[in-house]
């Protein structure tokens, strides 16, 4: 690990991040998301008005909470999988780069679950104009990402956003103009902090992957308890901000 530990935050998370954004499936399209979530649940025409303005302000939070939890384990069990799967015997020096690609991987289904959780609790579309995860969208998501990481400053960061994001009443999140260069500052600064917990999280992972026969065992173990808290986390936090996007008018004005 001594490659990741040469790194600085930054440095480290914007490698993890070029990874996850190769992973094939890391955008999410909005309406088709909420209308296969909720399809079992609602009839056309609240599929419609779900996707034209939210959720929360047309279905109960009990559902909204039932569905994000379903998603949540289905994602989990698919970046266990993957874990699982790169935790295969090595020596030290593969087993470095497996970590590294193993984080990456992670991290694009954790980019997934902010997208689906986001969603869920109100946010409008956060992808670009061509549907594609773009530079302005990661800065957006960086503080979800926080949060699932363990950032407590992104707890706050997180909450202005969902109230910015409210007050403007836009269709398309990478369109919100933040106005001043200190919402940057403050994503970067998350972004560091992220990369630091990555370089921890790589340290014990790239451990696990030279241990014969359980490295395994022991990696996917280890991503399933990690990802299902995080996830959750995430969730309470969306849950809580969601407030903001009852609002009348909130994007049907748009």
């Amino acid at each position: 690990m001594a490659e990741a530990e040469t790194e600085t935050g930054v440095e480290l998370f914007n490698r993890v991040i070029g990874i996850a954004m190769g992973v094939p499936g890391i955008t999410v399209d909005r309406a088709a998301f909420l209308r296969r979530e909720f399809s079992v649940y609602c009839r056309p025409e609240q599929l419609d008005l779900i996707v034209r303005d939210n959720p929360v302000r047309h279905l109960s939070m009990d559902l909204i909470d039932r569905v994000a939890k379903d998603v949540i384990q289905a994602e989990r069990y698919k970046v266990t999988a993957i874990s699982a799967a790169t935790g295969l015997p090595s020596n030290p020096a593969a087993a470095a780069g497996l970590a590294v690609a193993d984080m990456g991987q992670y991290s694009a289904i954790c980019l997934r679950a902010c997208q689906e959780l986001a969603y869920l609790y109100g946010m409008p579309d956060l992808l670009d104009e061509h549907g594609e995860v773009s530079s302005a969208t990661i800065n957006l998501l960086t503080p979800l990402l926080g949060i699932m990481f363990g950032v407590q400053e992104a707890v706050k960061v997180t909450a202005k956003l969902c109230e910015k994001i409210a007050e403007q009443v836009v269709r398309r999140l990478p369109a919100v103009a933040f106005g001043h260069a200190g919402w940057y500052v403050l994503v970067k600064q998350i972004a560091k902090i992220i990369g630091v917990r990555m370089s921890k999280q790589l340290f014990s992972k790239g451990l696990s992957k030279v241990i014969p026969l359980i490295g395994a065992a022991i990696s996917g173990a280890m991503t399933y308890a990690a990802f299902g808290s995080s996830a959750e986390s995430l969730r309470k936090h969306l849950e809580e901000n969601s407030r903001f996007f009852r609002g009348e008018g909130y994007m049907e004005k748009a």
